[in-house]
């Protein structure tokens, strides 16, 4: 699992600003800030102030990316299935030409 961190600016009245990166967050050598690259435009951003960093596991995101590819692979498998079940039906009804064979095959594609 991959872990992100999301680096917090606060000012008096609350919250300011907040941050994605995917990489920790380094202390600036003053100690006063952190150093980090956004997950969102790759570009490196120096905080300094007031902030926090809290750390999650990513596992949720990879989680739904699994389903959606499975989700795709399933889609891709159920057209396959309804070609070869297509060609196989031409196979056993070769008598069959014209408008009957293209509802036949429609009425395939359903199921």
């Amino acid at each position: 699992m991959k872990n992100s961190f999301v680096i917090t600016m606060w000012t008096g009245s609350g919250l300011a600003k907040k941050w994605k990166s995917y990489e920790a967050p380094t202390l600036l050598p003053q100690g006063t800030g952190v150093e980090f690259v956004n997950a969102e435009t790759r570009l490196k951003v120096r905080v300094i102030g007031n902030i926090s960093v809290e750390e999650y596991e990513s596992g949720v995101e990879e989680i739904e990316s699994m389903r959606s590819d499975w989700a795709a692979m399933s889609h891709q498998n159920k057209m396959s299935h309804a070609e070869f079940s297509d060609e196989r039906h031409r196979e056993a009804h070769p008598e069959k030409t014209g408008k009957s064979d293209d509802t036949d095959n429609k009425i395939h594609r359903l199921f």
